[in-house]
């Protein structure tokens, strides 16, 4: 019995790489079905002639920040004051619709810094037009400028604006490269559009981003359409085999499916280390100044230290009632714990943009977040005036860039 141990063994192994090499050889069908089709369904441009135009990074001028030129780059040393630079390069006249595709490659760029491509057209020289560029680490990116509706006519100045932080090391432009549509261009640009990272949020731990403008055509979606076409390909060989591959089945959804487990860890590799730099052996106070919403923190300890007396009061918090504000304005609740601040419109009925002076007490304070212009102050009477019969005496008590404070000044006990 143990003599046909080994044969079972190497049968099995022979199974195995049978159906392996049958997934693999319909998964390669698939895709050179699926690309071809793809590309030629698709609303597209007609292939020209026309050539693809280099810009080496020396070819920019510095208009802000301090950089210096190699042979063929433009090394970023050093951002201005506010912590920004911008590169142009004027002597250019193009049509747009001849370059539908631009490349760039940008080394020790990091997910901290925001870059943006900006033009100018010969219609509008006035307008300054920008659109932000992915971040795909060091190697060659696309983006598709066709999606752009201002991306038309003739183009007289392309440059690059740099925001952000350049964490102690300069900042390469290698290039930036003018394209016009071709399969190639086509497919590089969604590649840099699906392996480009972006902002880590709750819902990146189970979703992979699309392109943008377009999300149907996401990883996800092609992996479905390649197995799927994949298995659809095994099975029609029962037609002339009269067998089913079973491992082959499995292997022709599995492989898809660790590719774009692949693509999720890049992101999610990308993302821990750009979490250890910003926060690893840092207090919790310096990672709340780390953080993106690291403004809100800051008003909110102003507001707590320097302004606000010490807890024991109500504070009514209003906002512009835009989704953006509605985040600050819950963030800012929480930082300023604890504190008992309310939001306003949660306090009062939805419909209500005021606060009703019977309800209020001189230990009561109201903060406007942002410029809120809906509530007038009327420094002379020293009212806020919410409607032509509601209003409420008030103390103006801080001014800032991010939220106005007011004391309320009436007696009248809370009931």
């Amino acid at each position: 019995m143990n003599g046909y141990a080994p044969d079972e063994h190497n049968i099995s192994n022979t199974a195995f790489l049978k159906g392996l090499g049958k997934a693999l050889l319909a998964l390669t069908v698939s895709a050179l079905i699926l690309i071809p089709a793809f590309l030629t369904l698709r609303p597209h441009a007609t292939p020209s002639d026309t050539r693809e135009v280099v810009f080496p990074g020396n070819e920019f001028t510095v208009i802000l920040g301090s950089a210096k030129a190699s042979s063929t780059a433009l090394e970023i040393v050093e951002l201005s004051e506010d912590k920004r630079a911008v590169l142009s390069n004027l002597f250019i006249n193009f049509k747009a619709d001849d370059y539908p595709f631009i490349s760039y490659r940008i080394n020790n760029a990091n997910p901290g810094t925001s870059i943006v491509l900006f033009w100018r057209t010969a219609q509008d020289p006035n307008e300054v037009i920008s659109t932000p560029l992915y971040w795909g680490g060091d190697k060659p990116t696309s983006i598709n400028m066709a999606k752009h509706q201002q991306w038309r006519g003739n183009i007289t100045e392309l440059g690059l604006g740099i925001d952000g932080d350049l964490r102690d090391q300069p900042l390469i432009v290698e290039k930036l490269t003018l394209a016009p549509y071709s399969w190639g261009a086509v497919l590089s640009t969604i590649w840099s559009e699906w392996t480009a990272f972006r902002d880590w949020d709750q819902s990146s731990i189970n979703n992979l981003p699309g392109t943008p403008g377009n999300p149907v055509l996401s990883p996800t979606v092609a992996a479905a359409a390649w197995a799927g076409l994949a298995l659809l390909l095994l099975a029609s060989t029962y037609l002339f085999t009269k067998a089913h591959s079973f491992i082959g089945y499995g292997a022709a959804v599995l492989i898809p499916w660790i590719s774009l487990d692949l693509l999720w860890q890049g992101e999610l590799n990308t993302q821990l280390v750009e979490t250890k730099f910003l926060f690893a052996g840092k207090t919790q106070h310096e990672k709340h100044l780390a953080d993106w919403d690291a403004d809100i923190y800051q008003y909110a300890q102003y507001l707590k230290n320097e302004v606000l007396p010490e807890p024991g009061f109500r504070l009514f918090v209003f906002d512009e009632q835009s989704l953006d504000s509605e985040y600050k304005k819950l963030k800012t609740l929480y930082y300023l714990m604890p504190h008992n601040s309310y939001p306003a419109h949660q306090w009062f009925p939805a419909h209500q943009w005021f606060l009703p002076e019977k309800h209020m007490s001189d230990v009561d304070y109201v903060l406007f977040l942002g410029k809120v212009v809906r509530i007038p102050y009327l420094p002379d009477q020293k009212i806020l005036q919410w409607t032509n019969d509601q209003s409420l005496p008030v103390t103006l008590i801080d001014t800032h860039p991010s939220g106005t404070v007011f004391k309320v000044s009436t007696s009248k006990p809370n009931d």
